[in-house]
């Protein structure tokens, strides 16, 4: 069998129709289905993660009139609010759906709306993307295999399903975007895009920089090896990435603007992009006197360390990454349950490291042997090549690498399924093959449904172990229930806390975003502390109600390792005397009222 990429063809506007055509049908089919299945929840404006909720409540605050620059969020860690790391630019479509239909349904179907319409569209744009990619790669019959390969490449879905309106589908696109405009000729137009999508990432979040990273590369390496076009590309995409930074830097800096952050646009990161576009425009100058690429690796690689050591010595508190200020405690019990932010091997089920890993790692393989068999189209693979490798090193070390590196494996393997059909014996069995070992649910449910056999758990429909507790004490009626009382301080669990004050009128003390610090160390203290410690914890914040789930504190064993805390009290429904228990219907979720 023989898979030889073919001639890219050129970008006819039928061929765009085609594959915009087949992209939006398929992600409103699909978005549609995900709604009816989920529709009990997202009615009652009840999002998938915690993050979500968050990011309404984020984009409600704005529209309200909180300023454009202002990312607090006020109902947090009263009176001062908890400083965000998000930035603005995720919010604008959220914002502008929901002032768009408000005046026709009102706020909470232009909501719904809103959660609904924006995964969807950004859906469409990545399976439109995933098509145009797959047609440079492998010519105009791998457009349609790379779209329904797509839709089916878990993980990568999850982050467009319905409510999903938290900022990493918008990443996923950004990086699609990019990638295909790398794959074309080399020219002025094409670096400037690439510099400004890349400068539009970076200020959305940085969990895309080591893919920003190895991109800015390509177009490095693009102008060392002498490619056609590539000083120009590199005067272009220095030009817009400088350009487009600046302009955030006038018009969406945060009003906390502290040199101790690094976590997201902050001014470690807005120097170190503006020091990478300086030296690449001192590389486009210096260009006619650099005669060979010897000399241009040289001074490339001069000029970048000087731009990246000299960021890291005006902000040293970067080299300890994002997380660096939280407290050790935090660290050491919070942090590593956050599912997406630790490696595949860190999963606690084989199961689950292949679901996550599994695509991403055929991909991978399949990426090796298409640069090998067409080397001299390495202008046309490099770039979505180094994309999904860096995306599976970060997927080492935090699963939200695939959420980036499975989009981007669809295309590829698109010319597996292309390679199969082209074989003259046992075709069949090839084409199955190829589908198989290039269809992500494949490798979310084979290993999931073999799991359950051996272990003999009960599955619930779509084959997962059924819903735990911690997922019940959000559904239903609950928010509804809770905020039929008077308007409070809550101390909540990190799991609930951002539900609870998306879906109701009540504020928090902290939930799990790590800038706020003392906040979130409070909410541990509490749970942990003895009932009289907490009770001088709970004076101390203001706190008028306290919300517990039962299996809050699951991940640290907290009834063994901390016996006497007030967690241990309420999972024993034994609440101390100074908290009265306030009735709620239908939900394993409890509400108290501090005396």
């Amino acid at each position: 069998m023989t898979l030889t990429p073919i001639k890219a063809q050129s970008a006819q506007p039928r061929s765009i129709r085609t594959d915009l055509i087949l992209a939006l049908a398929l992600a409103a089919f699909l978005s549609i289905c995900w709604s009816i299945t989920d529709w009990a929840r997202l009615s009652r404006l009840m999002l998938p993660d915690p993050d979500d909720t968050m990011r309404l409540l984020q984009v409600r605050d704005w529209i309200a009139g909180q300023g454009i620059n202002d990312w607090t969020q006020h109902r947090m860690a009263p009176p001062f609010g908890a400083p965000m790391h998000w930035s603005r630019v995720n919010d604008f479509g959220i914002a502008a759906i929901i002032l768009a239909v408000r005046p026709l349904f009102g706020q909470h179907y232009a909501e719904l709306t809103a959660i609904l319409l924006y995964p969807a569209a950004l859906f469409a744009a990545a399976l439109f993307l995933s098509a145009r990619i797959a047609r440079r790669l492998w010519g105009a019959q791998a457009a349609a295999i790379a779209v329904v390969l797509t839709a089916l490449a878990f993980p990568g879905p999850t982050v467009f399903i319905p409510g999903r309106i938290d900022h990493h589908a918008l990443q996923a696109v950004l990086i699609e975007l990019i990638v295909l405009f790398l794959m074309r000729r080399a020219s002025l137009r094409s670096g400037v895009a690439v510099g400004a999508f890349l400068a539009i990432s970076l200020v959305v979040g940085l969990e895309t920089a080591p893919q920003v990273a190895a991109l800015m590369a390509v177009v490095f390496f693009g102008w060392v090896a002498g490619q056609p076009g590539g000083r120009v590309r590199l005067a272009g995409f220095a030009a817009a990435f400088a350009g487009v930074t600046a302009l955030f830097l006038l018009f969406l800096r945060p009003t906390l603007w502290s040199a101790q952050f690094c976590d997201a646009f902050t001014p470690a990161s807005s120097t170190a992009a503006l020091a990478a576009a300086a030296a690449f425009g001192i590389m486009t100058v210096l260009h006619p006197l650099l005669h060979g690429w010897r000399w241009r690796l040289g001074v490339g690689a001069v000029l970048g360390g000087a731009a990246l050591g000299g960021t890291v010595l005006a902000y040293p508190a970067c080299v300890s990454g994002p997380y660096g200020a939280v407290d050790p405690f935090l660290l050491a019990v919070f942090y590593p349950h956050i599912i997406e932010a630790n490696g595949v091997f860190s999963q606690d089920r084989l199961a689950s490291m292949i679901a996550v890993g599994g695509l991403v790692a055929a991909a991978c393989v399949v990426s090796v042997w298409m640069v090998a068999r067409a080397p001299r189209r390495w202008t046309t693979t490099v770039p979505i090549v180094a994309a999904l490798w860096v995306s599976a090193l970060v997927m080492l070390a935090q699963v939200r690498g695939a959420y980036i590196g499975a989009p981007l494996s669809a295309p590829i393997l698109a010319g597996l399924v292309l390679a199969a059909r082209r074989c003259e014996r046992w075709r069949t069995a090839a084409v199955a093959g190829a589908w198989l070992a290039s269809t992500g649910l494949v490798y979310l449910q084979v290993p999931e449904s073999v799991e359950l056999l051996v272990r003999g758990q009960r599955a619930w429909p779509g084959g997962h172990i059924a819903p735990s507790v911690q997922v019940a004490c959000t559904v239903g009626d609950t928010w509804s229930e809770v905020d039929r009382y008077p308007p409070g301080i809550v101390m909540a669990g990190t799991n609930v806390a951002a539900y609870l004050i998306g879906s109701t009128h009540h504020s928090t003390i902290g939930a799990g975003y790590h800038r706020s610090n003392a906040a979130n160390m409070a909410v541990y203290r509490f749970y942990l502390s003895t009932p009289d410690g907490s009770r001088a914890i709970a004076r101390r914040w203001g706190v008028d109600y306290v919300v517990f789930c039962p299996a809050d504190f699951d991940e640290i064993d907290v009834s063994r390792t901390f016996p006497r805390s007030m967690a241990t009290e309420l999972r024993a429904n034994r609440p101390p005397n100074w908290l009265e228990r306030l009735p709620l219907a239908n939900t394993p979720l409890r509400l108290y009222r501090v005396r």
